[in-house]
């Protein structure tokens, strides 16, 4: 059998094509590959970025936590001397909770991201923090009605003196070892926990 073949038999125009489509295949193929990792690299580049955010966020939360409980007051002179000593506490911790809650929103953002990646596990790692701003927003709440703030003409009001003890416990920042602080330690740690190993294997 001959199988000998001369180059004018050779049909060109259908060579032609079949190369065309095998070309166009393995274009498409190492395009499709080519994606596949970018899209793969992007995502993994978002999640490090929420992670990142989310711990970043966490920590601006804790600070603005413990400024809260600042125990340093700069009074104005003229509104204490014209007997608005109360109201000028009420107005800077007004300003401490209202950029806590700010930075709390920030960190809510984070938290739904979180949410849509790694599920519910992601979101109640914040539960904690959470617990904590309640904490402070209702003992700085407090530390006004013991002091008569919010009463009533002719109501009365239990400030006895372990209560008020007992809500400075939280009101006031005395050191990093104080028993909320370490709380407000404690809960940052459960965000660190859940984000660290995502930041750390990047």
């Amino acid at each position: 059998m001959n199988l000998c073949i001369t180059i004018s038999d050779i049909n060109w125009s259908l060579t032609k094509d079949v190369v065309s489509i095998f070309g166009t295949i393995g274009a498409l193929t190492i395009g499709g590959l080519g994606l596949f990792t970018w899209n793969r690299q992007l995502r993994g580049t978002s999640e490090y970025e929420i992670a990142k955010k989310a711990i970043l966020k966490t920590y601006e939360v804790q600070q603005a936590l413990q400024s809260v409980r600042n125990p340093m007051l700069y009074l104005s002179q003229e509104e204490v001397e014209a007997g608005r000593r109360l109201e000028e506490e009420q107005r800077i911790y007004s300003e401490r909770i209202t950029y806590l809650n700010e930075k709390w929103v920030e960190l809510q953002t984070i938290r739904l991201e979180a949410k849509v990646i790694w599920g519910k596990e992601a979101e109640d790692c914040f539960n904690e923090i959470q617990q904590r701003i309640g904490n402070v927003r209702g003992a700085i709440w407090l530390h006004f009605w013991l002091k008569g703030a919010y009463a009533g003409p002719g109501a009365s009001v239990d400030n006895s003196p372990e209560r008020i003890i007992e809500n400075d416990k939280v009101v006031y920042f005395t050191s990093d070892e104080d028993e909320f602080s370490q709380k407000i330690a404690e809960s940052t740690a459960k965000v660190e926990e859940f984000f660290g190993e995502k930041v750390r294997t990047k």
